[in-house]
């Protein structure tokens, strides 16, 4: 690249996209795409989760580093070796498992490792929001609090205000007669809580039949019966449209032009390595849609980046720092 750059070939949008073309084929480029879905999804804490064994006896640490090596090869077989837009994480109908992670999942046990495999006709399965390693975000409870946010912060770009001090948030648990979704729609209705709840609480209606640590169930512990039906309310829009399940909720998500744009932000702040602030959205919005036109893979949207003004602007920043 500094070659390149002493024969002047990076003067020009053509000659950095061949440089970038060059860089995409080293092994490295991959490993960084790698490390942008650790930090968006925060893997790590898989490492250190402590789910109560009393209620979640068949989880290990070797389980939750499957799940987690789960997600980084799905991110690496959809986005990276296929090109695929990065909104088919959403609702791709393959995964990765591990033996052990296969038979958490009601899988057909699997040869040793890592394999491929379809989830097509796997119940519930299918989508980066179905992985162990997004749906333990609900804790021991599967709150839909803390996936509902995750929905509406990860992949909604929306905002809400955190909940008065005096509020108590801590999960309440499941009995007979009272699911997950029923204590949610409780809050919902709650004058006090509901203005809030019912901008994010129902984004997890459509993940109810999945348990603490991501395990599928038709009726939970107390033989309540799950359901995954639901409405989806995207930021900027009057209408909630509903959805029947899962799989119609996945791709509701999948086909959200608001979904895209903050899969582009999301990438975008973690290429420049700092936050994005409202003078950037201009120029964030020219990314998207120069990726867009490109297919949307991961590789378009890094190429639109690099070519973009916000990189320049990062230059002029660090040359003036120096």
């Amino acid at each position: 690249m500094l070659q390149a750059a002493e024969n002047g070939e990076l003067a020009d949008p053509d000659g950095v996209k061949r440089e970038a073309d060059r860089m995409f084929q080293d092994s490295r480029a991959a490993k960084r795409a790698e490390q942008f879905v650790s930090e968006w999804l925060n893997l790590g804490r898989l490492a250190n989760m402590q789910p109560n064994p009393t209620r979640f006896p068949n989880w290990s640490r070797q389980l939750g580093d499957d799940m987690r090596q789960e997600t980084l090869a799905f991110f690496k077989d959809i986005a990276w070796e296929q090109k695929r837009p990065l909104h088919d994480l959403l609702n791709a109908q393959v995964t990765w498992v591990t033996p052990g992670l296969a038979k958490h999942y009601g899988i057909p046990s699997q040869r040793a490792g890592l394999s491929r495999v379809s989830v097509s006709n796997v119940p519930g399965r299918g989508g980066l929001l179905t992985h162990g390693s997004i749906l333990t975000i609900g804790g021991d409870e599967a709150s839909m609090v803390a996936r509902g946010l995750f929905v509406l912060h990860d992949l909604l770009r929306g905002a809400v205000k955190d909940p008065p001090p005096c509020v108590d948030t801590t999960p309440v648990p499941t009995k007979t007669g009272l699911t997950q979704r029923g204590i949610a729609e409780q809050r919902i209705a709650n004058v006090h809580c509901g203005g809030c709840h019912s901008r994010f609480e129902p984004l997890a209606f459509g993940l109810e039949k999945f348990d603490g640590i991501g395990a599928y169930h038709e009726r939970d512990e107390h033989g309540n019966k799950l359901r995954d039906d639901g409405g989806i309310l995207f930021p900027g829009t009057a209408n909630t449209v509903p959805y029947q399940n899962s799989a119609e909720l996945m791709n509701l998500l999948a086909g959200s032009d608001r979904v895209r744009e903050c899969l582009t932000w999301k990438v975008t702040q973690f290429a420049l390595g700092r936050p994005l602030s409202a003078r950037d959205a201009p120029e964030v919005a020219r990314i998207h849609k120069q990726a867009q036109g490109q297919g949307g893979a991961y590789t378009s949207l890094i190429t639109a980046i690099i070519l973009s003004d916000l990189v320049q602007y990062t230059r002029t920043e660090v040359a003036g720092t120096n």
